[in-house]
């Protein structure tokens, strides 16, 4: 991508922690100014939350919320709701989490704002579904994930995730509604609202487990361990090698490359458990390395399992939209207060 989309838009981001600044990170990374509108305090809470960073801050805040400005905003008075409404006046889009009716209680109800600015796109980030019996519950990422069955996928005892994917899909999901939403503004010329909770991002991600709900032979299985070519696997070096022979083809590739050529007629046993242990015998004898480039060579799908720190550090985009650079700094609270009333001409 060769030009910046989102070049004009302004954001404003209310939300705190890590879906809704997920979701403007993604847009900043398009080209949109975002916003962080901030409560006198502590602000948002992540940024103080240890570890701390060689910024003073919490380095997924910083990961987070670079190339924002921050203002300091206090809802609870009549100065700070007035700016608010000003600011939503003139900006794009508006992004909160609060829990619902806690904008319309401070006087700033979403309503309001659009009627002030028909223009205005906002999203809501909340925790469980409208209709759930726990709408109005605390929550986080675990609960998101327990509640749509994300935790048990299969008849082990479940465990904790090792990533928060139910913050990290809402904040997709509320970008894309965000882009869908202003798509459809350039043919409207209105504004429209997005909602978006964090149960049913991470319950959309499970289309695959639900069409396969009832069904005695799952492709999902597949793809969590019940085939033996497709499987992680200790080497000789203390190190794993992630095989993914699922197709007959590779499989046979691989029996081929590792002079087991017998065990191509094992492909689909139904109990794969005793190929799985012989072939984990197997590679436990040669360094994870030895046995990726031997497999490489003949064309098996693998890759020695890599640290984060050895892998490769990825843009917050998989395509190079241009927007706010990775290296930018992160604001500190409120430091563009100032200069932001100021430009804005609101007093």
């Amino acid at each position: 991508m060769n030009h910046v989309p989102l070049t004009g838009i302004t954001v404003l981001d209310l939300s705190r922690l890590i879906p809704g600044p997920y979701a403007t990170l993604l847009l900043a990374q398009m080209g949109a100014h975002v916003i962080k509108v901030e409560p006198p305090g502590m602000g948002d809470y992540l940024r103080l939350l240890p570890p701390h960073g060689p910024d003073g801050m919490n380095p997924i805040f910083t990961a987070l919320n670079r190339g924002k400005q921050s203002i300091v905003v206090d809802l609870n008075d009549a100065a700070g709701q007035r700016i608010l409404r000003e600011l939503a006046k003139r900006a794009d889009v508006l992004v909160e989490s609060f829990r619902p009716g806690v904008l319309d209680r401070f006087g700033v109800g979403l309503e309001l704002l659009r009627h002030d600015n028909p223009r205005l796109i906002t999203c809501s980030l909340a925790g469980y579904a409208a209709d759930s019996p726990l709408a109005s519950a605390p929550g986080h990422d675990l609960t998101y994930q327990a509640v749509a069955g994300a935790l048990r996928l299969t008849a082990a005892p479940p465990t904790l995730p090792a990533l928060p994917l139910a913050d990290l899909a809402g904040g997709l999901f509320a970008a894309l509604g965000i882009l869908a939403a202003l798509a459809a503004r350039h043919i409207s010329g209105e504004g429209q609202h997005v909602p978006v909770t964090l149960e049913e991002s991470i319950g959309a991600l499970l289309v695959l487990e639900h069409s396969e709900i009832d069904m005695p032979m799952r492709f999902g299985d597949m793809l969590r361990g019940s085939r033996a070519g497709y499987r992680l696997y200790r080497c000789s070096d203390g190190r794993y090698l992630a095989l993914a022979a699922l197709e007959e083809k590779f499989w046979n590739a691989f029996c081929n490359a590792v002079g087991r050529s017998a065990w191509r007629a094992r492909f689909a046993e139904f109990d794969q458990e005793p190929l799985a242990a012989e072939v984990a015998a197997l590679l436990a004898e040669r360094p994870a390395r030895e046995w990726e480039a031997l497999l490489l060579a003949a064309d098996v799908p693998c890759a020695v399992v890599a640290t984060l720190a050895e892998a490769r550090r990825y843009a917050p985009l998989p395509f190079a939209a241009g927007g706010a650079p990775p290296e930018a700094p992160a604001p500190k609270h409120g430091e563009h207060t100032g200069a932001v009333l100021r430009e804005w001409k609101i007093a």
